[in-house]
């Protein structure tokens, strides 16, 4: 079965990302880390908008519920699994056919730029975070490492995609493990999971396997079915407002691996609701033309948007006067996120057309009996 609404949350998790990467390209006056200031204390009314806007585009959550979503699709699909060997084979090579080629798509091109026009250059307004991209040599080698997710500096995202691919190799243990045990054992293997995150996943310049717990989690959610379904329409209608602002809220204000437990538990409220109650007409815009469409896109767009920003914040910088940037910082950003995003939009419609597409079409014949 499909979600539809979950088609449209894609799209809006896709716009937040877009939001959070273009309001991190100048660096602003006075503040070193805005986002991370009481959002109640008022400075001036630029760096206000600016903060509200890094609230509302809280790229973290968006990865969370990304993660979380996953698993929930993932567990779905494979409800009527015997997990055998050709079975479990199907799915890595499905997995890899919905993923790679967009992916693929992706570091062809960032390598083509900088094997070409690209030249490595620091800004006196630009931020740390951009600065702290593409400073590297694209070499053969480079290319290779980064084709084949040993390193992910391109793309500004890629690192997830890495991460996704891992939880899809843990998958297939993972669901028949939950699938054998109960559900009280099953979020104790969750808690055991969020707890590893913390120290024991956690390695030095690696810690990719730290977002095991969210897949697991998402994988859980077919349980609680019912319960989702039963909750009262006002109760989700009370609810949404106040554990909204705390998922956004709580990324700028706890330490990392709390934020991830707390935005990875508003995930699994939120696709529940989503995916299994109709008790309510505060989430059904994700219905909506607009948001169905860039849930259509929504994997395309993901990936190609930082390249899009990257090049066009580049040449920003370098043709735009410094102090003019730095004095209207939040119209800066907002003009740059409008138009990448526009720009990703039109990219991203030719990739899922030509790449995303048809390679989902041919991961659906995969099937091994």
């Amino acid at each position: 079965m499909r979600y539809t609404r979950l088609d449209g949350l894609r799209g809006l998790l896709a716009v937040m990302v877009a939001l959070n990467h273009s309001f991190m390209i100048l660096s602003i006056p006075f503040f070193a880390n805005i986002w991370g200031k009481n959002i109640f204390h008022f400075t001036d009314f630029q760096s206000k908008l600016q903060q509200l806007s890094m609230l509302i585009g809280n790229g973290g959550l968006a990865v969370s519920i990304f993660f979380v979503m996953s698993g929930f699709v993932l567990a779905e699909s494979s409800k009527k699994w015997s997990f055998s060997p050709l079975q479990i084979l199907s799915f890595y090579i499905r997995r890899l056919l919905r993923l790679y080629p967009v992916y693929l798509f992706l570091v062809i091109v960032s390598a083509l730029y900088m094997w070409t026009v690209f030249e490595y250059k620091t800004y006196p307004i630009a931020a740390p975070w951009f600065h702290w991209w593409m400073q590297f040599e694209m070499t053969f080698k480079e290319f290779i490492l980064n084709l084949t997710f040993i390193h992910t500096y391109l793309g500004g995202v890629t690192w997830t995609l890495r991460v996704i691919i891992l939880a899809s190799l843990f998958f297939p243990p993972m669901m028949y493990l939950s699938r054998k045990i109960s559900t009280v054992a099953n979020t104790l293997v969750f808690i055991l999971l969020a707890i590893a995150s913390y120290k024991l996943l956690d390695f030095p310049n690696f810690n990719d396997l730290r977002f095991l717990y969210m897949f697991y989690l998402g994988g859980m959610l077919p349980r609680f079915q019912q319960k989702f379904e039963s909750v009262p329409g006002l109760v989700i209608i009370l609810l949404a407002a106040p554990l909204t602002f705390i998922a956004l809220y709580s990324r700028y204000q706890t330490e990392i691996h709390n934020t991830g437990v707390i935005e990875s538990i508003f995930a699994f409220l939120l696709l529940g609701v989503l995916a299994y109650n109709n008790k309510q007409n505060i989430l059904k815009f994700f219905d909506s033309k607009a948001f169905q469409f860039l849930g259509k896109i929504s994997y395309s767009l993901y990936l190609v948007h930082f390249t899009v920003l990257y090049i066009f914040a580049k040449f920003i910088l370098e043709n735009v006067p410094s102090d003019l940037l730095a004095s209207n910082y939040f119209l800066t950003h907002t003009f740059i996120f409008i138009l990448t995003t526009i720009l990703a939009i039109g990219l991203s419609i030719f990739v899922n057309k030509f790449i995303e597409s048809p390679a989902q079409q041919l991961s659906r014949k995969v099937k091994f009996n």
